[in-house]
């Protein structure tokens, strides 16, 4: 069965020790840290006096802390308290049962909603089924199959897997050939490669090489432009690759710029970060996906919100929304996530 796992954390999970780089709720240190104020709290919101624990994956995630901030924005406003906790065990790294033990903390602590981002749908499912038996609403970020809970929000893959490989195929004039450089064989990364390569064929490119022989299983940028280099020796006439994320994006861009066809190559990723987007202002990036987990994290918060408020609901799934595209005509008027909204100091306590 295939984990249900962000690509970005994949291979520190594989070897259960990946050690957070911080505690702080941003999850960023040193200069370029997003700025933390204390989450503002509305005394006279609907919600006031209820009590909402998120159980994290890890700090340090850029995507992870848009989805708690955005969560944390949408529930303290209407007067909740929410508190965020990490699957971490004693010596900081990951560990697949902390996610029950948060649960179960959680619930002697007497919250009224559990949010939660399954690592592991069957590692997770105790600490569920505990939750369920309290009485108390649990909800998890994706909507992963064989966890029945009260709600969980489902991200838009194969959607921004399309979007990317329709954009870049227009920007590439729509002909040409093109190919996509898949990850780790998880059920997000399988559905944005599917997307794309539908984008793409349905942009007028023609696909060659195949996705799951084109892998960046170590998911970093030496081993993306390891593969990157190998793509471009087999397919001197590719006018498009596609890459799954942001640190992928950065290997392939060394690599096209190694093997001398930077100024040939359209290259594009289907979930980027501010590194990217600068890398799009440069020009050696086509194409950038920007996922906006923000937006995510209000549509979670909006459903835990119905939730508390009375609505009855089991397995509601709600999608989240699709994101932005940004390339060289566009880029301009991006703002990095931390500038869109506040950044809170989620607490770890209530």
């Amino acid at each position: 069965m295939k984990r249900h796992l962000i690509p970005s954390l994949i291979v520190g999970l594989s070897a259960l020790a990946l050690v957070a780089c911080s505690t702080g709720s941003t999850g960023s240190t040193g200069a370029t840290a997003p700025a933390a104020t204390a989450a503002p709290a509305n005394t006279g919101g609907a919600l006031a006096g209820k009590k909402v624990l998120y159980v994290d994956a890890l700090p340090g995630n850029a995507l992870l802390d848009g989805l708690a901030q955005g969560l944390a924005a949408e529930l303290t406003k209407q007067g909740a308290k929410v508190a965020r906790v990490f699957q971490l065990n004693a010596q900081n790294q990951i560990d697949l049962a902390a996610a029950n033990q948060r649960i179960n903390e959680g619930i002697a602590q007497g919250v009224d909603a559990i949010v939660t981002f399954p690592l592991d749908a069957n590692a997770i499912r105790p600490g569920v089924d505990a939750a369920t038996k309290a009485g108390i609403p649990i909800f998890t970020f994706q909507a992963l199959g064989g966890l029945d809970v009260t709600g969980k929000v489902r991200f838009p893959d194969e959607a921004r897997g399309e979007a990317t490989g329709k954009g870049v195929a227009a920007l590439a004039g729509g002909t040409g050939e093109a190919t996509v450089m898949s990850g780790q064989p998880t059920d997000n990364v399988e559905a944005a490669v599917r997307g794309a390569v539908k984008g793409l064929t349905g942009g007028g490119m023609t696909l060659v090489g195949d996705p799951n022989n084109q892998r960046n299983l170590k998911d970093d940028a030496p081993e993306a432009q390891r593969i990157a280099m190998t793509i471009f020796q087999k397919n001197p006439n590719l006018r498009v690759l596609v890459v799954y994320n942001s640190a992928s994006a950065t290997g392939a861009i060394a690599a096209a710029q190694q093997a001398g066809v930077a100024d040939k190559v359209l290259i594009a990723t289907m979930a980027g970060e501010d590194t990217n987007v600068d890398q799009v202002k440069k020009g050696t990036l086509a194409l950038t996906y920007d996922l906006n987990g923000l937006d995510y994290g209000k549509v979670m918060g909006q459903m835990v919100a119905k939730a508390l408020s009375g609505t009855k609901m089991t397995n509601e799934v709600v999608d989240a929304p699709t994101g932005t595209i940004y390339t060289k005509d566009n880029v301009g008027t991006y703002i990095p996530w931390s500038q869109r909204l506040t950044y809170a100091d989620i607490p770890s306590k209530f």
